[in-house]
């Protein structure tokens, strides 16, 4: 089940974020902004009792909106959370709005898993973006929901 993140959570989330880090590149201030977002509410997360097993932060302003960041422990992969995240954006915006975001380019072989669950809901893959703080190739998806 999604919930709203608590700073209860953020101790676990930060071991997600060390976790994710060799993939996303580093993540400085990260906790400054996980705070920020969980002050605003736009921090939701899947926990298995206390432990954050996957996350989300969101932002935009409709009817343009963002998946800022995403990701699921690596034990917790295939298992739904991912999806279970992504429904909980649908349920949080409305159908007329577009949500972007950035995942990994189609030459990143870790990334294959996400850019799949992206496409299972919709998104379309769009122009290439700015390398990642790793080197990684980076692309914008984007849902126009009507």
């Amino acid at each position: 089940m999604v919930e709203a993140a608590t700073e209860a959570d953020i101790p676990s989330w930060l071991e997600l974020v060390r976790e994710v880090e060799p993939l996303f590149g580093p993540m400085p201030m990260f906790d400054v902004t996980l705070k920020t977002k969980i002050r605003e509410g736009d921090a939701l997360c899947v926990r298995d009792g206390a432990r954050v097993m996957g996350g989300v932060l969101l932002g935009g302003e409709a009817p343009d909106h963002w998946i800022r960041w995403l990701a699921v422990r690596r034990d917790a992969r295939r298992r739904g959370a991912g999806a279970a995240l992504i429904g909980a954006v649908f349920a949080r915006w409305p159908a007329a709005c577009s949500i972007s975001l950035a995942t990994f380019g189609a030459d990143n072989q870790q990334g294959q898993p996400a850019r799949r669950l992206y496409e299972r809901f919709g998104f379309q893959p769009r122009e290439m973006l700015p390398r990642g703080p790793e080197g990684g190739t980076r692309q914008l998806y984007v849902l126009v929901r009507t």
